[in-house]
């Protein structure tokens, strides 16, 4: 199975032709990270469908809210792995897969300007099978006065997928199985404010651990961790110091320092040390990640 790549809110790719196939929304474990920073302090979240649950005799995918214990107030601070706490059923999400339109019941208010998706009631919120030229309808992008229309309607690479991507008005899209680029519940007019800018940092189909989000008690087991690189900058290898009492196995990822994974590697237990060869690396900074069972720690280091 693939990593999960970590992108910015920027939907750049190359335009393909049509993808045939549909890329659902409603798919056990999905996530999408969200970087928010809100009135006077940050609103770090992830979105995740997991689960399913039956209404009016149709399944629907259980919908999630997560806060994200983070303190990063710009894009280059807020790296993984991220620390959640606070899991809140907001709603149920579903696919008509043959009409290729997401439906969304909302069990809590999503909080989004001018938001019509009222509480305990089926709303469509995105409609992919619309054509060039169309309105686009659905609760989420409902204005009356300022109705939007496709575009342009295309097809782009986008997380590992083909997807149907809709261009709203030149700037803002819609990407099928995905949402926006501020996430899956943010209409389409909701500009971010420079003020409080949010943005989809990440989106990943995968357990929580393979979508690089740990619980929030790993965090707090952090500071016992006495890890040390050395040297720091490196230009062939450094040596990892790690702390006596890891004797858990564990992983050793190195990703970029937008979280992209470049190689992972797993050890054993009861090393109190060991050697990273490097030297294939670009230079640049870089993150190391080392995770076991129980806890994770991020060093940074620069690559020579």
């Amino acid at each position: 199975m693939k990593k999960p790549i970590f992108l910015s809110c920027c939907l750049l790719a190359a335009t393909l032709t049509f993808a045939q196939t549909y890329q659902p929304m409603a798919l056990e474990n999905a996530h999408w990270i969200v970087y928010a920073i809100g009135e006077n302090q940050t609103d770090h979240h992830v979105f995740s469908t997991q689960g399913d649950t039956t209404i009016n005799g149709l399944t629907y995918k259980k919908t999630w809210w997560q806060k994200i214990q983070s303190d990063a107030t710009s894009s280059a601070e807020f790296v993984p792995p991220f620390f959640t706490e606070n899991s809140v059923l907001i709603g149920a999400m579903r696919d008509d897969t043959l009409g290729k339109q997401v439906y969304y019941i909302p069990f809590a208010p999503l909080h989004t300007e001018n938001d019509t998706c009222d509480l305990f009631e089926e709303w469509l919120i995105y409609d992919f099978s619309i054509n060039q030229g169309d309105t686009i309808w659905g609760c989420l992008q409902y204005e009356p006065d300022y109705p939007f229309i496709a575009l342009s309607i295309t097809t782009e690479y986008l997380w590992d997928e083909n997807r149907k991507v809709i261009d709203c008005d030149g700037s803002a899209k819609l990407v099928e199985g995905v949402g926006t680029g501020m996430g899956p519940f943010w209409p389409i007019y909701a500009w971010p404010h420079p003020a409080k800018p949010s943005f989809l940092y990440a989106y990943c189909v995968g357990e929580d651990d393979y979508c690089s989000l740990l619980p929030v008690a790993a965090r707090e087991r952090l500071s016992d961790w006495q890890i040390v690189l050395s040297p720091n900058p490196v230009t062939d290898q450094f040596t990892v110091q790690l702390p006596e009492r890891l004797h858990d196995k564990f992983s050793l990822t190195v990703s970029d320092i937008s979280g992209k994974m470049i190689f992972e590697k797993n050890a054993e237990g009861g090393l109190s040390s060991l050697q990273l060869p490097v030297s294939d690396l670009p230079a640049g900074l870089y993150l190391l990640t080392i995770r076991s069972e129980s806890a994770a720690a991020v060093r940074k280091f620069a690559k020579l």
